[in-house]
């Protein structure tokens, strides 16, 4: 493993010009797009502080944690309560990217202070590194940003990846996205790579075989004193959690075309919340019962649909279900977590498209925690016939949390493996 006075001796390296010229392009899109984040969330400071402005002065060397957005606030939160438990006077900051990432490190790591991670051009990675001027920056998984990288670089400040996973579709990009990443790696003090694939991956990419380390998925801990309260509805249910566009009429189709719609209520999860109105638009001509939660609307006896359009309560519903569908898979999305399922006991149910969590979902399938299907019609056969064997699908489902179990102390692993630079 490199040391931190390792990484200091290493010379900075900044993007290659065609990185920072379409940046330049891209300015008044990306100003744009921002804006319309922030009016979408009613969230002045994500635009701000996107733009570099109002950033939190920090003088006490923080430890800074960068987490793009919900699932990797998720899979932080057990290692921030690990380092927390070592050193409980270390101070912490995190960063997101969107503003339900926000909501959910507020929920989730109260009394630590969040800020919104600047666009990536020169002056605004400049403003916040300088900002915070933080003892190291831990990045969860995936997230490259050479400006960002360059400027920890010139400050002389130890860049970490936790959980770093790199997808086959990332190395097959074009030459020239190549050397941007390959450029942005080299300021990279240490990579902790979730699988011997992914650390694979980051060596093909430019990483430093010195540099890259393999810990194993940190999505695989569990928060300290975490309760779940499932959530209880006149109706035993199935889950469709986390789902994306199109996903929603595709399963909604197929769930009304079985019996299970007179007996199970569908209850959809989706991945934005603000999406309520353009999915109820879509679900429209189907004339199915729907009922939604943000509108306090009550389920019924003749309730086929209910849409669960609230942030922050996936988990209880996942505890609270008796099957467990996880979007992102019947559209090419890469999938969602399916660990996060097999934490509370259930069986999860997933499409084809499970690029971005491969490694999952072989173990769980492999354990028949998990089953894979290639349709939503397929989807709702085998809901049909899992919930005709209620005790076995008891079994599959403490099966599956003990899989999930033998790794739970993943989170330590990975403070082990930050020690030297905290």
């Amino acid at each position: 493993m490199a040391t931190t006075a390792d990484s200091m001796s290493v010379k900075p390296t900044s993007p290659p010009w065609q990185y920072r010229l379409l940046f330049i392009l891209l300015a008044p899109l990306l100003l744009l797009h921002t804006l319309w984040q922030a009016w979408q969330s009613r969230t002045l400071r994500l635009a701000q502080q996107r733009f570099g402005i109002g950033l939190p002065q920090r003088h006490d060397r923080p430890v800074w944690i960068h987490m793009a957005s919900v699932g990797e606030v998720n899979a932080a939160v057990p290692l921030i309560q690990a380092l927390q438990q070592r050193h409980p006077a270390l101070p912490i900051i995190v960063t997101t990217v969107t503003a339900t990432g926000a909501a959910m490190a507020k929920k989730k790591l109260p009394g630590i202070e969040h800020c919104y991670l600047p666009l990536d051009f020169a002056y605004s990675s400049r403003a916040i590194v300088r900002a915070i001027a933080p003892r190291c920056l831990i990045i969860m998984e995936t997230e490259l940003w050479p400006q960002l990288y360059y400027q920890c670089g010139r400050q002389q400040i130890p860049l970490l990846i936790a959980n770093g996973r790199l997808s086959q579709r990332t190395l097959n990009r074009p030459p020239w996205v190549h050397t941007v990443y390959r450029r942005a790696l080299t300021n990279v003090t240490q990579v902790l790579a979730r699988s011997e694939k992914d650390a694979r991956h980051f060596v093909a990419l430019g990483s430093d075989p010195q540099q890259v380390t393999v810990v194993g998925n940190i999505k695989f801990a569990t928060p300290h004193a975490t309760v779940i309260n499932p959530i209880t509805l006149p109706r035993p249910y199935v889950v469709a959690a986390s789902t994306h566009h199109d996903e929603e009429l595709q399963i909604s189709q197929a769930w009304l075309a079985s019996p299970l719609s007179g007996h199970y209520l569908l209850v959809i999860v989706p991945r934005h919340p603000a999406r309520k109105n353009a999915i109820l638009k879509r679900l429209f001509p189907l004339n199915a019962a729907v009922a939604t939660r943000s509108s306090s609307e009550i389920v019924t006896d003749t309730t086929q649909i209910y849409l669960a359009d609230t942030f922050g309560e996936l988990q209880q519903f996942i505890a609270g279900a008796a099957l467990v569908c996880m979007g992102g898979s019947l559209i090419p999305r890469g999938g969602q977590n399916l660990i996060e399922v097999a934490h509370q006991g259930r069986v999860a149910l997933c499409g084809p498209h499970m690029d971005n969590f491969e490694d999952e979902c072989e173990l769980l399938l492999k354990h028949q925690a998990a089953f894979q299907v290639s349709s939503a019609h397929e989807l709702i056969e085998k809901i049909e016939e899992l919930l005709r064997q209620p005790e076995t699908l008891q079994t599959l489902g403490q099966q599956a949390k003990a899989l999930v179990n033998r790794q739970a102390d993943m989170a330590k692993r990975y403070a082990n493996a930050l020690e030297p630079y905290l």
